[in-house]
């Protein structure tokens, strides 16, 4: 519909152009002259009526489009966080954003009447890609199943609606340019099961030509090539399927000659996994030692307030605190910390980069900006019984769609001859606290794969726990990762404590070893 009215109003609106700025006769030297401007007027008028014919269209379409896009929009707006975290329904809006809307506004521009105001900058194609790679990164965690997340389900949870053929080929497609060819197949495939003679926005030919790309990728020659044929047959000239059937021919022949070569290697984190969908059961004799309890006894302020531990593991030691943060501080803290945010980087100091093992936004706030903080600061060393001396700035931090960070350490390992943290200058990080600041609907547990922990945010709690063994040496076993996002929003802040000024707070122990 764009396309039509677009061909047919844009000679016209060139034609009006040429009218009102090409006139060179003389129309007052001569009565025949003049007689001539009548038959001018008609065919004016009636050119007047054809371009208001054209705007009545164009007006019917935009008005289908506001309808269609607002109740989108409607209901996005009913459960904002849900609907934004939700990969499939952050996916669609970010493609609008990118597509629907450009289109449209090129569509109004053709016209010199009223024009898209907007003084927010749009997102952009990365942004569509990150969503789809943030996709495939839920997918795998949670062994998520494209067609059940067409049918709006995510984890047996009704969460949105039926997608559209077009839907399910556009994720496809971009799953497929990311290089995640594993997952691009099972939504070109639901999109070809949903595909009807009514599908709007993408024929069979285009969704099979997308399954024979990734099936060939994938190794699956014959299925691909399969694909191909089934094209040509409804398009003998279609010239991808014609540049695709002989490469892929060629293929069948070397596989079955040499076979296919070995996958590369994927990386191995464990447990991390299955401790983020909540799968793994650590053995009962590692749990009969855990207790809940009042700490009272590491600094003289908890015995007048204690607080509420929960014991995660012994060695390591690695506990939660509950409910150390109240609603009120924390909104204080997110309305800090919301305009200093930006891309989370990782690697020290020297070389910081952004990376695809960190999807977050982050921002640091000082013990100077506001009592709240500097209250923090506090409450952490009665938490830990650590001097805040050694403490870097609270780090809050905000993650994004499918939001993520693989399995880490937070102490660093440097160079021979080199300090670890230079621009911190107080030794390596001995401990880390991790404010929870929000609830997560799914997903976005504190995993420990070395030795089966898990913890899932709870809104006001923290986890607490050493990167270093009493002796000052670096404990592996510490590696951790912040598993995806699947629904909901996760705000963090992290205290990274420093060994210097620990020395009577933490002693190293007689036995060199310990």
């Amino acid at each position: 519909m764009v396309d039509s009215v677009v061909k047919k109003l844009l000679p016209l609106a060139i034609g009006w152009w040429l009218c009102f700025h090409h006139v060179t006769a003389e129309y007052y030297s001569s009565v025949e002259q003049m007689r001539q401007l009548l038959k001018l007027e008609d065919s004016l008028i009636a050119s007047l009526g054809h371009y208001i014919k054209l705007h009545e269209q164009k007006i019917e379409f935009l008005t289908r489009q506001r309808d269609l896009l607002a109740k989108e929009l409607k209901e996005g707006q009913k459960h904002e966080i849900a609907y934004v975290s939700n990969p499939v329904s952050a996916f669609l809006l970010a493609n609008r954003l990118v597509t629907e809307w450009e289109r449209l506004r090129v569509f109004m521009d053709l016209d010199v009447g009223a024009k898209l105001q907007n003084n927010t900058a749009m997102p952009t194609s990365e942004d569509v890609l990150g969503v789809a790679e943030a996709m495939a990164r839920l997918q795998d965690i949670y062994q998520l199943d494209a067609r059940q997340m067409a049918s709006g389900k995510l984890l047996d949870r009704k969460l949105g609606r039926q997608l559209k053929t077009a839907e399910c080929y556009e994720i496809g497609n971009k799953l497929s340019s990311t290089g995640n060819h594993r997952y691009a197949l099972g939504w070109l495939r639901e999109s070809l099961r949903l595909w009807t003679t009514e599908s709007p926005g993408v024929s069979k030919v285009e969704v099979m030509n997308g399954l024979s790309y990734v099936l060939a990728q994938l190794g699956e020659y014959e299925e691909a090539l399969d694909f191909t044929n089934k094209v040509l047959k409804l398009q003998p000239d279609n010239q991808l399927a014609l540049k695709s059937k002989e490469p892929i021919a060629k293929w069948i022949e070397y596989k079955k000659q040499h076979g296919l070569p070995p996958p590369p290697p994927q990386a191995n984190y464990g447990h991390y996994p299955s401790l983020c969908r909540g799968d793994y059961q650590r053995p009962a004799k590692e749990m009969a030692h855990l207790r809940c309890r009042y700490e009272h006894s590491r600094t003289p302020f908890l015995r007048i307030a204690p607080l509420k531990l929960e014991e995660m593991s012994h060695d390591p030691f690695i506990v939660v605190y509950h409910e150390v943060i109240s609603t009120k501080e924390i909104d204080t803290i997110l309305q800090i910390s919301k305009p200093l945010l930006h891309r989370s980087m990782v690697g020290d100091s020297q070389k910081k980069e952004v990376s695809k093992t960190r999807t977050s936004n982050n921002g640091w706030l000082d013990d100077g900006m506001h009592a709240v903080v500097r209250r923090i600061s506090m409450r952490t060393g009665d938490m830990t019984d650590l001097a805040m001396s050694a403490a870097e700035q609270l780090q809050v931090g905000n993650y994004g769609v499918g939001g993520h960070y693989l399995p880490h350490h937070d102490y660093a390992v440097p160079e021979e001859g080199k300090q670890a943290y230079p621009d911190v200058g107080k030794g390596n990080r001995i401990a880390t606290v991790m404010y929870y600041l929000s609830d997560v609907d799914i997903g976005g547990a504190t995993v420990f794969p070395e030795i089966g922990v898990g913890v899932f945010p709870r809104k006001g709690s923290a986890i607490f726990w050493y990167n270093l063994h009493a002796n000052g040496t670096t404990d592996r076993r510490t590696l951790h990762g912040a598993c995806p996002v699947l629904v909901g929003s996760k705000w963090v802040a992290n205290k990274w404590i420093h060994e210097h000024g620990q020395e009577f707070r933490r002693p190293c122990p007689l036995n060199p070893e310990g």
